[in-house]
């Protein structure tokens, strides 16, 4: 296997009495999605978080492309390329989908802004909205309102924007939350594709989900990863089965 795009090491954070990471051990390859999963309050949002820089470790490291990243800010880190979607959004409601992606591809540019009439005239700033907005499959949708986008195409719109940022890497935070069944298959299908632009470390409940997509997955229960496997070693694991699939070891 080819060496980590991202590497945590032996990561620790508490909060009092309370051991938040344990010890985490997790690496994202590239070209493959790494699932990381687990009960409510097992720490997932906690780990995420600091791998993204909005909370600082009390030990370990955090590599991103063999660089360490974990004294560097959050916006420090995306301009790495480290790219977090679907816990806070940037979408703006009013402007079209074409004017949010152009707006994304503008910011990556590292140009200053402008009125965005004029930059709705620039094809270097529409020529690769357009095509993120292909790759997320909302070529139709393309002078939409945001606010009248599906709970669906919007999780499409704001990976069009994580695709205009050029990113290394994703990490997706519940991308399933709040879709009905079809809506869920659309993405699935979508973020399978992704994986080829920029390997993503992916947080989700929805396990039908995690076992379409996942290449490998971390199971973290009480701030400790208790397993990392393929799915089906995953599914097969006894302790896996008793702390979160709800199954026995039979």
């Amino acid at each position: 296997m080819s060496d980590p795009i991202l590497h945590v090491s032996r990561l620790r954070k508490s909060f009092g009495a309370l051991t938040a990471t344990d010890d985490v051990d997790l690496t994202l390859h590239p070209g493959e999605i790494h699932a990381l999963i687990g009960p409510n309050g097992a720490g997932k949002s906690t780990l995420i978080k600091q791998i993204v820089g909005e909370l600082r470790q009390d030990a370990g490291q955090i590599r991103f492309e063999g660089q360490r990243i974990d004294r560097l800010d959050a916006a420090a880190r995306a301009r790495l390329g480290l790219a977090r979607s679907f816990q806070v959004s940037s979408v703006i409601a009013d402007f079209t989908v074409l004017q949010n992606v152009v707006l994304a591809v503008q910011g990556a540019s590292g140009a200053s802004f402008r009125f965005l009439r004029p930059v709705l005239k620039d094809p270097a700033l529409t020529e690769p909205a357009l095509f993120h907005i292909r790759q997320a499959g909302l070529s139709e949708r393309t002078d939409t309102p945001a606010a009248a986008l599906s709970h669906g195409e919007r999780r499409k719109l704001e990976i069009a924007m994580a695709l205009a940022l050029r990113p290394r890497a994703f990490l997706l935070d519940e991308p399933m939350a709040g879709m009905g069944a079809e809506g869920a298959r659309t993405l699935v299908a979508l973020l399978s594709d992704l994986r080829t632009e920029a390997p993503i470390l992916l947080v989700e409940h929805d396990m039908d989900a995690v076992f379409a997509l996942a290449d490998r997955v971390s199971v973290l229960v009480y701030g400790r990863i208790v397993a990392t496997g393929t799915v089906d070693e995953i599914r097969a694991d006894p302790e896996v089965r008793r702390s979160y699939l709800g199954g026995d070891d039979a």
